[in-house]
């Protein structure tokens, strides 16, 4: 079962966005699974603290961690993307 983030959580999350995805997910075999890809590739990126953007809006969709979280290379803060893509949205602001 994979676990929601809620906005309230953002502040206590780790800095590596696949940590971030292993509060959700529980492990890296998991996640691995869901993106398609092996746990290898799933360890590259936690060792390169760098998730592929192609995977990132579904991992969001998925985790409710907004996609700036994830990828802040490619996406602003606040930037829609996932379910919870700014706390606003979150609280109904933006709908």
């Amino acid at each position: 079962m994979i676990m929601r983030v809620i906005p309230e959580l953002y502040d206590q999350l780790p800095d590596n966005p696949v940590e971030m995805l292993l509060i959700s997910f529980g492990s890296q075999d998991d996640i691995a699974t869901f993106c398609s890809v092996t746990p290898q590739a799933v360890w590259n990126w936690k060792s390169r603290g760098s998730i592929p953007r192609m995977y990132i809006e579904d991992l969001s969709e998925k985790t409710g961690i907004p996609t700036w979280m994830l990828c802040p290379k490619h996406f602003d803060k606040g930037e829609s993307g996932g379910v919870y893509g700014s706390v606003n949205e979150y609280a109904g602001q933006d709908r």
